[in-house]
């Protein structure tokens, strides 16, 4: 299944000084179809955010819906393939 949906907003919650969460936003932005749609929320704002997600940042949501997270990634980099995957892109 993928989330391929070209309204739905894609958010990455993460925050600053996070390397992986840095990696996702970057690979994100690359995705021509995903960039536009893309927000990026940093939990150190928000208590509850902070509480419920600091130990699993990155998270990437499309539509409201958790469709990634850092338990996802891997050290050989094929976390880039699943999420593209996804979104429903496919790099050429």
């Amino acid at each position: 299944m993928t989330l391929n949906q070209e309204s739905s907003e894609v958010v990455v919650l993460g925050k600053p000084g996070c390397h992986l969460c840095e990696a996702v936003e970057t690979e994100l932005r690359s995705i021509r179809t995903v960039a536009p749609r893309l927000r990026v929320v940093n939990i150190d704002s928000n208590r509850a955010l902070y509480d419920r997600y600091q130990l699993r940042i990155p998270i990437v949501t499309v539509g409201g819906k958790t469709v990634f997270e850092a338990s996802m990634m891997d050290q050989e980099g094929e976390w880039k393939d699943k999420l593209c995957r996804l979104l429903g892109w496919h790099p050429p």
